[in-house]
């Protein structure tokens, strides 16, 4: 049972996400509670590690009353005479009124770490489990995201969360599974001083800010929210921790005689909007206090998009120490000489972006290929998410030499998600831990590109459950440029799957051939690997002529390879909607199993049509990561191949 967990983060958005794979909850205006329960312990940890157990003797009571095992994640809300979440009375709760645990996942259960599964897969848990339960509450989901922001707008409600609900948990992360859409602008900033009033004996204003790396960052103020009753105790509060050092690193424009304060309180408020240079346009209105969260993790939160680049934030400094090894191929990118380079912030993250008009086929520059990455995130990121990367990278361009790296050595950006392995062949000249990238976020995939990687190339299973691939990789490699016999050899493969009752997904490869993917779960590699290889001999039965399961290259001749290798731990395979090195900007490209016929043109699918394609057909791999599919699939394969 886990000591510990780190709650999934969401990213701020300004629209409700409209895909098929979001479901919608509510975003309860509470306490964000991890709740463990083994036998008779129980315990209510905030966001931050600190134990809340006392505070809320109820909730404890109706945990010890479960019959199970279990760690949660969910919110500590007290409702007002209205039957709505409360926060000035969830603060004050002394034990008279009701107070719920609204849960909306369930991590660990009797053993199982559920946090691989499928959300839409804990939540049926989750709600079988606490059903019954008077100290719990259900946080149900809906599929109409719009409606529900309307309702929520309507009664008052802080917004609502998105959340893709095949998507893993994955902890600590603010990725782009789950998204917040509030229906006011409202954050958690760190109080860094007070402004005097010429009307009253308390306080006109109170400044704040928000960290930028370790720098705490002025943002804006806040005079209005008040209740009189409570501002002698506010003023208090404020001058027990008042300094004469100012906490900010930029300027604070305030007029006034300004009192410091060491930034430790943390409080919620409400603004109007943000300007360009990154701070609050209005006066802020002040909501309540946030004792539950650290003073050092609040940052400024905005909307997933690009910021001017006169508003890039610092990378979060990382406590990993940079390393560089004998062999390492970061030489050969830091030995680049960059003409051009500037810093752009990016959600909460800082990338440099250097040489961006540096040609990577003749005509098209990197800044396009940024541009067509940050076109299509949405999509490619679900693809990605939680999974380990080698990077291919090209310095000069798609044509020229390149060379991967698996180890980052200390390099990734701060918002990066890291997954560390020990090395399997000792290796001089390398660590014998490797440290590979994880891409959940926009920062991190434009990291990648402006690096110099063309291809985005994932592992076939996550980190979250390394061992276990979450397809089965076919590819359907020409030995020619006969590119008529991989359509063959593909309408072969359907044929096969179809006899069998199996759900594949295909794309063309971005180069000459084909991938075929099969959604399957708990398979070894080893497993995954041997059922590639006897789907590759039923499909090769069915075109002998030509088609062949030879690995010798010397051995195939002009003969399509049905090529069952790269179902191996650690093998990976360029992303859907991965652009490729090849001659021209094309694309690694998801197809409707119709449209395999003579006339398709693997050249048509580029950086310059794709996004025009999933803007009218949309993701044609997003059910590749549905839970019942891979359910199906595993059972089928298991009883034809593995029994």
């Amino acid at each position: 049972m886990p000591v510990k967990v780190a709650p999934m983060l969401c990213t701020l958005t300004r629209e409700v996400p409209t895909g098929a794979e979001f479901i919608h909850e509510v975003k309860w205006d509470g306490y964000r509670i991890i709740g463990y329960k083994h036998k008779s312990n129980v315990r209510l940890a905030s966001r931050n590690g600190l134990n809340y157990s006392d505070k809320y003797p109820q909730i404890v009571a109706a945990m010890k009353q479960l019959a199970h095992d279990a760690v949660f994640d969910g919110e500590i809300v007290v409702h007002n005479d209205k039957g709505l979440p409360d926060f000035d009375a969830l603060q004050s709760f002394r034990g008279a009124q009701p107070i719920y645990y609204y849960v909306f996942d369930i991590l660990w259960l009797d053993g199982y770490d559920l946090k691989a599964l499928p959300l839409l897969e804990r939540k049926a848990i989750l709600k079988d489990l606490v059903a019954g339960n008077e100290g719990f509450k259900y946080s149900d989901h809906f599929a109409d995201g719009k409606a529900l922001f309307d309702q929520m707008e309507k009664i008052g409600m802080e917004g609502i969360v998105s959340k893709d609900g095949g998507s893993s948990y994955s902890e600590g992360l603010r990725g782009r599974s789950w998204l917040k859409t509030p229906t006011e602008k409202r954050q958690e900033f760190i109080i860094g001083g007070w402004i005097e009033s010429d009307t009253n004996p308390y306080f006109k204003t109170l400044l704040f800010g928000a960290y930028n790396g370790k720098k705490l960052e002025w943002i804006g103020h806040s005079g209005s929210g008040y209740k009189n009753k409570d501002m002698p105790g506010i003023l208090k509060m404020l001058q027990a921790i008042e300094t004469d050092k100012n906490p900010f690193s930029n300027k604070v424009d305030s007029k006034g005689r300004i009192h410091w304060v060491k930034p430790t309180l943390v409080a919620n408020f409400k603004f109007a909007t943000w300007t360009k240079a990154g701070r609050i346009r209005k006066p802020a209105t002040f909501l309540g206090w946030r004792k539950d969260k650290k003073a050092q993790d609040v940052v400024r939160e905005v909307p997933a998009e690009l910021l001017p680049t006169n508003d890039a934030r610092k990378t979060p400094a990382k406590k990993k120490a940079r390393l560089t090894m004998t062999d390492s191929n970061w030489k050969k990118v830091e030995a680049q000489q960059y003409k051009q380079s500037s810093d752009i912030g990016i959600e909460d993250c800082s990338i440099n972006f250097t040489d961006v008009d540096r040609e990577i086929w003749p005509g098209i520059s990197k800044a396009a290929l940024i541009d067509y990455y940050h076109s299509i995130s949405p999509y490619i990121l679900r693809h990605l998410e939680d999974r380990p990367l080698s990077l291919h990278v090209k310095l000069i361009n798609a044509r020229a030499p390149g060379f991967y790296i698996k180890d980052m050595e200390g390099r990734e950006p701060g918002c990066s998600g890291i997954f560390s392995t020990p090395r399997k062949h000792k290796t001089p000249g390398k660590r014998n831990t490797i440290d590979y990238l994880v891409c959940n976020n926009l920062p991190t995939l434009l990291y990648l590109v402006n690096l110099g990687c063309i291809d985005i190339n994932p592992w076939t299973s996550r980190r979250t459950d390394p061992a276990h691939p979450d397809f089965i990789v076919i590819d359907l490699d020409p030995s020619d440029d006969d590119f008529s016999k991989a359509i063959k050899a593909a309408i072969a493969t359907k044929q096969v799957l179809d006899q069998r009752k199996l759900k594949g997904f295909i794309k063309t490869s971005g180069k000459t051939g084909f991938h075929i993917l099969l959604p399957c779960q708990g398979f070894s590699f080893a497993q995954a690997r041997m059922i590639a290889e006897k789907i590759c001999t039923d499909v090769h039965q069915l075109l002998p002529s030509i088609t062949t399961t030879q690995v010798s290259v010397s051995s195939r001749g002009d003969k399509l390879y049905l090529d069952p290798n790269q179902n191996d731990e650690a093998d990976t395979i360029a992303s859907a909607y991965s652009a490729r090195p090849a001659h021209g900007p094309t694309v690694s490209t998801p197809l409707d199993w119709k449209e395999l016929t003579p006339k398709l043109d693997m050249n048509s699918f580029t950086i310059h049509t794709i996004p025009a394609r999933l803007e009218k057909k949309g993701d044609l791999h997003k059910n590749s990561l549905d839970a019942a599919i891979r359910k199906k699939n595993t059972a089928i394969l298991t009883n034809i191949y593995l029994s």
